[in-house]
C-alpha cells in the first residue's frame, strides 16, 4: 500500500493533539483540583471494605495479631483511598481532555466524535464470536461522497469448561476471550467481485485447506513475493479475471514496499473494512487516521475505474486530511 498518512504526518498530529489536550487538562484541574464527594467516599468504602475482609480471616486464623493487621489494614485503607481517588480523577480528567481535543480536530473536518461507531455485520469479523460491541470513534461523509466510520470494535468468544477434581466431582464455567480491533469501515460496491479477504501468511498449504472448507478460495499472483507475504481469498463463485485486474503487478509492488501493517481487509455486501488487533488509543489518534488511509487507498484500489493503477496519493491525502 501507499502511504497516504506517513509516520511522520502521525507524530505530528499526535504531538498536537497532545499539545492541546495539555492544556484542556490543566483548565480542567484548575475548574475541579479535587474529586468529587462520591469518587472519594466510593474509592474510600471500596478500599475499606477490602480491608475488612482480608483482616477479619487474619483475625480468625491467628487471632489477637489478626486484629492488629485488621486495625493497620483499615489505617492504610483510609490513606491510600485518598491517593487512589487523585489518582483516578486525575486520569479521568486526562481522557476527557483527550477525547475534547479529538473531537475538535474532527469537526473541524466536518466529521463527528462518537462514543460508539455504528458497524454493518457485512464481513467475517463483523460477525465473530458470541458478542460483539463497539466504542469509540469518528463517523462521516468523506468529501467524495463516501460514508466511514473508524474506531474500535471487539468480538467475545465463550467456552464452557469443566473440572473435575480428585474427588470425580465436576464443575463447569465459562471462560470469555475478547479480540480488540482498530477497525476502518467503509462503503465500497464491487459488482463483480462479492467477498474479499487479505491477511498477513501467504500463499500456501494453510491457505488451499482454508480454501477447501470455507466458501473462500486462494488466489496465487504473479509475484511470489506477494504469495509469500500475503494471502488472498474471495468467494468460489468470483470470475479471478476481476481479482487480478484490481492486483497488477503495480499494486502487488505497492503491497509489497510499504506493507500492510498487519491489517486485516475484508470486502463482502458493499462494504471495505480494514482491521488492526488492538485497542485504538486517543492519544495515538495518528494511528487511526493512518488505518483509514489504508482504507481509503484500498477501496480506491478495488473501485477506480478502469481498475489496477496506483491511486494518487496526492488525491487521496486530500480526501482524507482536506485541502491543504
Amino acid at each position: 500500500m501507499q502511504d497516504l498518512f506517513t509516520a511522520e504526518d502521525r507524530s505530528s498530529l499526535n504531538a498536537a493533539l497532545a499539545t492541546g489536550s495539555g492544556s484542556r487538562f490543566d483548565a480542567m484541574l484548575a475548574e475541579q483540583p479535587r474529586p468529587g464527594a462520591g469518587h472519594r467516599w466510593g474509592t474510600r468504602i471500596g478500599l475499606i471494605g477490602v480491608a475488612l475482609i482480608v483482616g477479619t480471616i487474619a483475625l480468625a486464623i491467628i487471632g489477637l495479631v489478626g486484629l492488629v493487621v485488621l486495625v493497620i489494614l483499615v489505617a492504610a485503607g483510609l490513606v491510600v483511598s485518598a491517593r487512589l481517588a487523585g489518582w483516578l480523577h486525575r486520569r479521568g480528567l486526562e481522557g476527557k481532555a483527550q477525547a475534547a481535543e479529538v473531537n475538535a480536530w474532527v469537526a473541524a473536518r466536518g466529521w463527528r466524535y462518537v462514543e460508539s461507531i455504528a458497524v454493518s455485520s457485512a464481513t467475517p469479523l463483523l460477525r465473530a464470536g458470541d458478542e460483539r460491541k463497539t466504542g469509540w470513534g469518528v463517523e462521516g461523509v468523506f468529501d467524495d461522497g463516501t460514508p466511514f466510520c473508524a474506531g474500535f470494535y471487539q468480538y467475545t468468544e465463550e467456552r464452557t469448561v469443566t473440572d473435575t477434581d480428585s474427588e470425580g466431582r465436576t464443575t463447569t464455567r465459562t471462560e470469555r476471550t475478547d479480540y480488540p480491533f482498530a477497525i476502518a469501515h467503509l462503503s465500497a460496491t464491487l459488482a463483480d467481485l462479492q467477498t474479499l479477504s487479505l491477511s498477513d501468511g501467504g500463499w500456501g498449504f494453510f491457505a488451499k485447506v482454508e480454501g477447501a472448507v470455507s466458501s473462500l478460495k486462494p488466489i496465487e499472483l504473479e509475484s511470489a513475493e506477494f504469495n509469500d507475504a500475503y494471502r488472498l481469498m474471495v468467494d468460489d463463485d468470483c470470475d479471478e479475471q476481476a481479482v487480478r485486474a484490481r492486483f497488477t503487478p503495480a499494486v502487488q509492488v505497492a503491497f509489497i514496499e510499504r506493507g500492510s501493517g498487519a491489517a486485516r481487509v475484508e470486502a463482502e455486501g458493499g462494504v471495505l473494512l480494514v482491521a488492526r488487533a488492538g485497542r485504538p488509543e486517543h492519544e495515538d489518534f495518528g494511528a487511526l487516521l493512518d488505518l483509514l488511509g489504508d482504507a481509503i487507498w484500498l477501496r480506491a484500489v478495488l473501485t477506480d475505474d478502469p481498475p489496477g493503477r496506483l491511486p494518487d496519493v496526492a488525491t487521496l491525502r486530500a480526501v482524507l486530511l482536506g485541502a491543504t
